[in-house]
Formats: C-alpha cells, structure tokens, sequence
C-alpha cells in the first residue's frame, strides 16, 4: 500500500472531521493575511495623516516668503555760488542689468520649464513635439536678446563674455557656499543619536538610517530631500552687465524692452564737481559711507552702494552734511522659496537733499588760486637750492603753501577762501592710481586747508594789536617821539630787521611811522611798559588762541601763551615772553582766518564777526529751517575799544602802503584804490625760510573787504607777499567789487 495515491481529502484524527487543505499551508496564509492587514493600515493610516496633517505643512513651505528690501537713491543737494555756478551736483547714472537666468550659460533647466509652462496651456504641454518647440524658442531669446544687447550697449563679444564669466563665477561661488554648508548641516541633523560616551550605537545608527530613507521613499518626490539644493537670492535678481551708460543707451533700451527681456536700466547717481579744482577746501567731497557710519536713514541688515549712502568728509560737504543729504527711499521685496519675486512695493519714497548757497566770488577765487599756483610754481621744490630774486636783487624763496583770504567787514561773508598748493575733487570720483599717488606724495600737503588749519607766527601783522593794548592801558602816547636805535639795550638782542641788515635804526617815530616803518624796537619798549598780561589779554579779546566760528570742520585754534611762568614767579622769562609777543614771535601762532578777522574788526568799529562760507539766503528753505541757519550773522563788540584808538591805528595801517616810507608802498600800493595793511615776515629756525604776511582792507578810507594773504616760507613779507596782495586788489577794482572812486590822491 506504499504506493497507494494520497488523496487531498484526509480525516482529521484530532477534531474528526475532514479538512481540505494541509496545516502548513493554512499557517503561512494566514501570515500573509495578516501583513497584508498590516501594510493596509500602515498606508490608509498615512494616507489619513497626510492629509490631515502633511498637507499644512507642505502649503506652508510652498508659501514660505522671504523679505528684503532694495534702496531707493535720492539727490543730495546742491552747492552753489552767489553767481549760480555749480560747484557740486549729483546728476543721473544709468546702470544696465541683466537678470541672472538670462545670462547663465548653460541656462538653467528648471527656469526654462517654468518659462515654457508659462507659455503653453495644460492640454498643450501633452504635446511633447509643441514642448520641445517652444523650449527651443526660449533658448533662442535669449541669444537674441545678447546679440540686441551688445550692440545697444556697444559691448563686444569678448567683453560681453567677460562679464557674464565674471558674474557667473561669482554667482555660483555664492551658490555652493550656501549649499555646502546645508549639506553638512543636514548630514549632521540624520546621522542618528549619540551614547552617553559619545559613541554612536552601531544597531541604532542603522535603524535610524533604516527608518529615515523608508520615511524618505514614502512622502519625498524624487530629487527631493534634507540635501535638496537650496536657491540663493544672487540666481534670481539682477546683475551690473554696462556701469555709467550714456542716456542715449538707457533711452533706447526703454524703447526697445520687448527686444531685451530680463534687462533693466537702474537710474542712480553719483556727485560731480563741474569746476574741478577751484574752492577744492571748500567745498569739500562726499564718499562712500563705512559700515561704522550707518544711520537711522538706512536700517540694518539693508545693503547699499555708492549710488544712495555717501557722507561728506571736509569743507561744507561735511558742516552741511545734514542739509545736502538726501533720504534715500526703500522698496519693499518679497520672494517665494525659489527665491523669484512675488510681490514689491515702495515703502518710502526718496527725498532730495536741500541746496547750499556759497558767498564765494567764483571770479575772484579763481584769481587767488592762479596767484597762489603761481607763486607756488605748482610743483614740490627745494627751498635751499631754488631761489627767484625780485628788484631789489634780494632771493626770495619759492612757498611751500599759501593762503588768501577776503572778507566782508560788516557782515563776515568770505569772498575769497583759496588754499594753495590745492588738487582736483576729480580725485573722489573717479580717478587714476597714478593721480592719486602724485597727491599724496607731495610733501606740501596738499589736502591742508591753510586758511584754518595752518597756524605760523604772525610776525609784525601782530603790531596792530600791540598798538591797541599799549594805548587803552595808557602806557603808550601816539604822538611822543621815540627814538630807535635799531636796537632795544643790546646790538645782539632785540633789534630791528633794518639794523640785521643795514646797521641802522629807524631815528626819531610816532606810532604811525612805527607801525608803517615796523619798526621791532618801537613795540619792544612799549611791551616793556605794559607787560605780558595787558598784551595777552588784547589778544585773546581779538579771538587769538580761539576758534573763529566758521562754518568749516577741522578749524584750528592756534597758540596763544598762556602765563603759568608769571604765577611760579619766573620774571625774567615773563619779560622775555611779552618782547616776543609784541611781535609776533615767542610761541605765537594763528591762522590766516584769525588774522583777516582781526582786520575787519579794525576796519569796522571795533566787532569781531564770525566769517561764513554759506549764505544765509542758500541755507533757509522753509519756516521750519530757520534755527538750521548757519552762525554767520552773529558778532560781539570788543570790550574796552575806542574809536579814538582805532583812529591812531588806522592812520598807521593807511601809512604802510600809501606813504613812501611803508614797507607796502613799492610792492602794494594802486593809484586807482587807497590800501590799509600791514606787512609781516615771521622768523623761522635756522636754515628755514621766513613765513611772508600782508594782512589789511580795502578801501582804506571806508573800509569794506578785509583780506590776508600769507606763504608758507615765502620769506620777506613786503617783496613776497606784497605783489600777490597788489594783484588781488587789482582784481578786485577790475571786478567792481571794489570803487576807483575812494582811489588816494
């Protein structure tokens, strides 16, 4: 019976019954039943949690947006002369842009999936033939749009290259940063949890990756996932391709915008200075702002350029910094998670800047500039071994620098400012390494302003005010004689420039002839009379030591010596003190402004003003602008001084250029104008040359402009600055600033 045949239908011993299907078959389906079972729940239950809960959070990451902002450029204001001329504008810069997408190379192929499902309707894009087609007119637009660019933009092929390459490789350097870092942040955040000593669990490690990519197969599309590449804002945003275009070129890219999609003209601006070089100290520049300069204008975490945050940084540029500087506008951006803008708004519109108006004589600026170019030479010399002689046969040095300077007596508006040796503001907006380094290795310094911030000793265009303290203390009599013997008690102290030279004094004087002769043993005695404190006080009541006010930043005070050697009791060096001061010497020093305002205050009455640069009807705009007027108005009378003492002085000034016996008569003197002043030259160490002074006004008889004119180490002040001073107020009758009819006889 082995080989009997078995039947599928066998009694069951255990429950007596007959069963149809053998007991390991039914086990194994019923396993298989029960995972079935299992992997329909498993999906049903993730079918329900996506969409109850994975959907919101998928929307939320689709509508993720992002905001920047984008600044607006606004015009700063204008400087301006009396004359209007312009000294300082911003006018209009065109920037051409292209965005990214249109010049990446090879394009990118998702941007150019987006462009064709943006062109083709949902039954078109089941055209496969269609698709290819209109993907092919896409790639072709845009080299039809380079080939239109470069020629309105006259760009050649390997300049165009050039710059895509460059913003290209910029770009994608960007790009990988970014990228690289989310790489390994993401690996980082999966590569599961660390033992208590640090060391991660094998077994967990491996469930954990396990787990992760099954989660990964079931809920991310393909390609996606914690490494997905991230987009950066620089692949979707516009980028520099032509700097400074002409307007002809921004115009015709306006009108020819459906030849050039992805291009747009950006219109900024940047600072020009029409007159190049002349004021230079005075008006000053504007540069770009440091980070370290931000202000409320420009919130943080906003990028700008050069186009909408400048500062300026000397001359009115800088003190009217507040009024010339526009507010810039912000425009509101934002982006979807590709980083392409859905939405931009202007927040804030831009506001120009306010004008300035100088009291500059553009004219006569001119004038003093070329005097002093001239004088100058206008090149780094060598002042021991170039020498110019003048008549008289005597070498006169070449200047290291200089100043000019002419002011309203009244009302302390300044006519001339002019400093020398001076540059070209062109340097600030553009300019060559090679221009630049010539600036800056010249030895003169030529970025000084020496009308404030170049203190010398005076020398004897200090005499004025030693006059006014030795006759107001009583210890001088105007009319006494005094006899000059070209020295005070010693030939080899205290002499007289003319016993230097000539072995000779001055013979018998009177405060006038003193004061036109200058003679040092004169003023010597009447120190001695009067001591240091009376003198010193004069000084300071004339501003010396002081800033004037000027509506200019980096002013200089100069040094007016203080007497801490008379409280310790130290006579001998308080006389010493006070025969150096009477003349402009010891330790001495002021600026040329200083000194053009101690000569207005001789010449009107007795008020010191405070000089100006800005006009008062170039600054108020609106009622609300009044309080932001500069300080050029206001002047104080100086205590305890006479006009019976102003009249003597007067006379002596009046006596230096229009009597034969001054030191101005040969080289200052004009037979259209009388001329008041007084010619000063300040002693130097050894081996140095002296600084030359002419200080005074004009006319002399009813004043109304005071000036200096002053060279830095240009030796005797009568042959050195004296012609300069001559030719200045000839200009000055040329101009009508001044009337031939108040001429001397």
């Amino acid at each position: 019976m082995r080989n009997q045949p078995l039947n599928s239908i066998f009694f069951d011993r255990n429950s007596g019954g007959v069963s149809l299907i053998d007991p390991p078959t039914a086990f194994r389906f019923d396993l298989l039943l029960i995972a079935f079972c299992g992997v329909a729940v498993i999906v049903v239950g993730r079918i329900a949690w996506v969409q109850s809960q994975l959907q919101e959070r998928y929307l939320t990451a689709l509508n993720t947006t992002s905001t920047d902002y984008e600044v607006i450029p606004a015009r700063d204001g204008r400087i301006l002369s009396e004359s209007s001329a312009v000294l300082a504008a911003d006018v209009d810069r065109y920037s051409v842009q292209v965005h990214y997408r249109w010049l990446q190379e090879p394009a990118d192929e998702a941007w150019i999936a987006r462009r064709v499902r943006s062109r083709l309707s949902r039954e078109e894009r089941r055209d496969a033939a269609l698709v290819e087609r209109t993907r092919q007119q896409v790639t072709d637009e845009r080299k039809r749009m380079w080939a239109h660019l470069m020629a309105v933009t006259s760009l050649s092929l390997p300049d165009f290259q050039k710059k895509q390459k460059a913003i290209q490789k910029q770009v994608t350097r960007i790009a990988d940063s970014v990228n690289r870092r989310h790489r390994i942040a993401a690996a980082e955040s999966s590569s599961g949890t660390s033992g208590a000593d640090g060391a991660e669990p094998l077994s967990d490690s491996l469930l954990m990756r396990m787990a992760t990519a099954v989660r990964s197969a079931l809920t991310m599309p393909p390609g996606a996932g914690a490494a997905a590449r991230i987009v950066v804002r620089e692949e979707e945003t516009f980028h520099e391709i032509v700097r400074d275009a002409p307007f002809s070129v921004a115009a015709r890219i306006h009108e020819q915008t459906h030849l050039l999609p992805g291009v747009r003209v950006v219109v900024g601006n940047r600072r020009t200075y029409p007159l190049v070089g002349t004021a230079s100290h005075i008006v000053g520049a504007r540069t770009v702002v440091r980070d370290d300069e931000r202000n409320d204008r420009i919130p943080q975490g906003i990028r700008y350029h050069e186009w909408t945050a400048r500062i300026g940084r000397f001359g009115v540029e800088r003190s009217y910094d507040h009024r010339l500087q526009g507010i810039p506008g912000l425009r509101r951006i934002v982006r979807n998670r590709r980083m392409e803008i859905v939405e931009s708004e202007v927040e804030r519109q831009p506001v120009s800047g306010g004008d300035v108006v100088l009291t500059l004589n553009v004219d006569l600026q001119r004038h003093a500039e070329q005097l002093l170019a001239e004088t100058l030479l206008d090149t780094p010399v060598n002042l021991l071994s170039r020498k110019e002689s003048d008549d008289s046969g005597v070498s006169q040095p070449i200047p290291t620098g200089g100043s000019i300077v002419v002011m309203d007596v009244i009302t302390g508006r300044l006519l001339v400012a002019a400093s020398a040796p001076g540059f070209k503001l062109s340097l600030f907006t553009g300019s060559s390494d090679a221009e630049w380094n010539a600036v800056n290795e010249d030895q003169r310094h030529p970025f000084i302003s020496r009308m404030t911030a170049m203190s010398l000793p005076p020398g004897s265009v200090i005499k004025p005010i030693t006059a006014i303290a030795a006759l107001e203390s009583g210890h001088l009599n105007p009319d006494q004689g005094f006899f000059c013997q070209g020295f005070l008690t010693q030939p080899d102290r205290h002499r007289c420039l003319i016993y230097r030279l000539h072995g000779a004094g001055h013979d018998d004087l009177t405060l006038t002839r003193a004061l036109a002769q200058s003679c040092n043993v004169y003023f010597f005695s009447a120190a001695e009379k009067m001591g240091f404190q009376p003198l010193r006080e004069w000084y300071d009541r004339f501003g010396l030591g002081r800033e004037c006010g000027v509506d200019l930043p980096f002013e200089q005070r100069g040094n007016l010596p203080g007497s801490a050697f008379v409280e310790a009791g130290d006579v001998s060096k308080y006389a010493r003190e006070a025969l150096g001061l009477a003349i402009g010497q010891s330790s001495l020093t002021v600026t040329p402004l200083q000194m053009v305002r101690v000569m207005a205050a001789i010449a009107n009455g007795g008020w010191l003003v405070t000089p100006h640069v800005v006009s008062l009807d170039g600054t108020a705009r609106t009622a609300t602008d009044i309080d932001d007027r500069p300080k050029n108005l206001s002047r104080r009378r100086i205590s305890g001084l006479t006009e019976g003492t102003l009249t003597r002085v007067r006379e002596g000034l009046r006596a230096v250029v229009q009597e034969p016996y001054g030191t101005g008569y040969k080289t200052v003197r004009l037979a259209e104008v009388a001329i008041a002043g007084k010619t000063g030259t300040a002693e130097n160490g050894p081996g140095k040359a002296d600084h030359a002074w002419f200080v005074g006004y004009v006319p002399a008889d009813e004043p109304q402009y005071a000036f200096v004119v002053v060279l830095e180490h240009g030796g005797s002040g009568s042959r050195g600055a004296g012609p300069v001073t001559q030719e200045l107020v000839q200009k000055m009758l040329d101009t009508d600033l001044v009337s031939a009819a108040n001429g001397a006889p």
